[in-house]
């Protein structure tokens, strides 16, 4: 029986020692549950692909920044905020005005709108895995409330205050 690497053992093996087919085990590991949430959100299987190879390459580039918590939840996260921002691109290019005399919009970098991402995204790395999960179903998945409550064994009004709770402790430590 062969023992199974750990996330936490593999990263280390990336950072410290360079070792590139860590990298290949983290993704076979977690490619299918990425490009899933990519396709849901997407619609179209080559874009799908497209986000969920950037999500891999950007994870990787920011490997050094990853905190401990779950790998191919954190993964998932930096495919949906990818895959948002593509389809927020695409929406502005099919609203925007054809006449020429209109300048182009500003699409410079938001410092503030990405701290407050990564601030979001460190709170939601820092719930239990059970409030994480419940969290990752809900809005990365789009999975309607009473299938989580079903998943989790409780009812549909539990998991509302639950939701309430959880966004509140969120809000508390971005605040902090």
């Amino acid at each position: 029986m062969t023992i199974r690497p750990t996330d936490i053992e593999l990263i280390r093996e990336v950072l410290q020692d360079s070792n590139e087919r860590a990298f290949e085990t983290l993704m076979k590991r977690y490619i299918s549950a990425v490009y899933g949430a990519s396709l849901r959100l997407m619609k179209d299987e080559e874009n799908a692909q497209e986000v969920t190879q950037m999500a891999f390459i950007q994870a990787y580039r920011q490997l050094d920044s990853w905190h401990g918590e779950n790998f191919g939840a954190w993964v998932t996260i930096i495919a949906n905020h990818i895959a948002l921002r593509l389809l927020e691109k695409e929406k502005r290019r099919q609203t925007d005005p054809l006449d020429e005399n209109v300048d182009a919009p500003d699409e410079t970098y938001d410092e503030q709108k990405e701290q407050r991402l990564q601030s979001l995204e460190a709170a939601v790395a820092r719930l239990p895995e059970a409030d994480r999960q419940i969290i990752q179903w809900h809005y990365y998945e789009d999975i309607p409330l009473q299938t989580i409550a079903q998943r989790v064994g409780q009812t549909e009004n539990n998991i509302k205050v639950r939701m309430y709770r959880i966004r509140e402790r969120i809000k508390k430590q971005m605040q902090s």
